[in-house]
Formats: C-alpha cells, structure tokens, sequence
C-alpha cells in the first residue's frame, strides 16, 4: 500500500512540474508608426494669413499659396516670400492647383462650394458648382490635375469624398475612410499617385488614383491644411499658426 501510495505522490508532482502555467505578461506587437519631422519651419505671418492650399509651379519655381480670409493668390519663393499678389473674385479659398502647362489655375471656395478657373494673371474664366457636402463648414477643401489634365476636388468631411471632373463634368467619385477630415490633396506626377493631408488627423496619407491606401505618416501638428511636392521636400501649410513647413519626402 506504501508503494502504491509513494507511486501516486510522484505520478502528481510529474504533472503539476510539467503543467503549462498561464502566460501574464503576454507580448504584443504594435504596429509601425510613421512620424514626421521638419526640417524647417518658415513663418508666413503676417504677409499670408490663415494659409490653406499651396501648389508648387514647376515652370517658375515658385509656390502658390491661398488664404480662406483673403480673395488673394500668393506667389512666394522657396522660403515663403510673397513675390506677388494675384487678387481674384473668389474667396473663402481652401485649394489651389495650376494646368499641366501653368497657364491657368482652379481654386475651391468652400462656402459657395465652388470650383473656379482663371487664366495666371487673375482673370475669371467660368465656375462649376460641386454640391456634395452636407454642411458648408465641411465642403470643398482640395483640388488637384494630374497629368492628363483631370480634375480631382475633395470634400472635407460629411461625406470625405473624392471627385474626379473631365471638361468640368463629374465621372467618377469615392468615399474615403483613412481619416476623420480631408484637408487638400496633391498629385505626384513622378509616382502617379495622390498624397492627403488631414487636419483633424494629423496625418499624411498616400493614395493609388483610384483612392487606394498605400501608407501613411503621422504630422507632429493638427491644422494642417495644405500639400505640395518640391523634388525630394514635401511642403505643409498650417492654418492654425500661419506656419509652413518643410519635409524630406515620406518614403
């Protein structure tokens, strides 16, 4: 009986020593952040303020810059200086974004959701309306050309949609869903695709041309408003402080 006992007694410890005891500190893997930091960080105040959409105009090397509380494209260098002043009819100014030759640019006014063209010197060439939002505080924000001469016009929020226009007629739209706001947009010629930026988001956002996530990159700052490439720099305009910032291009 002692045996049989001492058997059972050893039979027990074997199991509880091999028993898989549960894990209370399990790992967990998080995924990637992208963080951006700028390189550089301009002051447009007090020449360009509230500053929104921004272009860069590859055939004079010069950036444009509108403002939603003044009915004025700005023509700045490199650095931000404001070399000129086109005023126009438009306002509440939330997107800029020249021809594939720069001879003419398109702007979105927001509160009369708006698309409006006008020849480089300022003069008006005719308006379409883009109805979409569902509140005019959240409407037109962006608007870009690709390479074929192809409008896209973003709205804000309520719906976050992207419109495709040819000859001012709309062909084709999707709601996006990568964040809670669109703020612009911008094509890359160089990649065929599209970058956004979000305000309330605080990200950057690379799309396919047909509105496909590709990657994203967190901003340190909200109320980031506007996007342009210039070769390997990516530029970003805050409403919020009247600052521009400068990038290494997201990779």
């Amino acid at each position: 009986m002692k045996k049989y006992l001492m058997l059972l007694l050893v039979v027990m410890l074997m199991i509880r020593c091999t028993r898989e005891e549960p894990n209370n500190n399990p790992v967990v893997t998080n995924p990637t952040i992208n963080s951006l930091s700028p390189l550089q960080t301009i002051n447009l105040n007090p020449n360009i303020t509230e500053p929104s959409g921004i272009f860069y105009n590859k055939i004079n090397s010069h950036l444009y810059i509108v403002s939603d509380s003044q009915p004025i494209v700005y023509e700045c260098d490199l650095q931000g200086n404001v070399l000129n002043q086109i005023t126009i009819t438009s306002t509440d100014l939330e997107g800029i974004t020249f021809s594939t030759n720069c001879d003419t640019f398109y702007v979105v006014e927001e509160t009369n959701q708006l698309v409006t063209k006008y020849l480089a010197d300022g003069t008006k060439l005719l308006s379409f309306p883009v109805n979409v939002a569902t509140n005019i505080k959240n409407s037109l924000e962006g608007i870009t050309i690709d390479n074929e001469n192809n409008l896209y016009v973003m709205n804000e929020k309520t719906p976050e949609r992207l419109m495709k226009f040819v000859n001012n007629n709309l062909v084709w739209q999707i709601d996006l869903s990568y964040t809670t706001d669109l703020s612009d947009i911008c094509y890359d010629s160089e990649l065929d695709c599209f970058w956004i930026v979000s305000d309330e988001s605080a990200k950057v956002v690379k799309l396919s041309k047909t509105g496909a996530f590709i990657k994203e990159w967190t901003l340190p700052f909200n109320k980031a408003e506007g996007i342009a490439f210039v070769g390997n720099k990516m530029y970003i305009t805050n409403d919020g402080n009247g600052y521009m910032y400068i990038f290494d291009k997201p990779q």
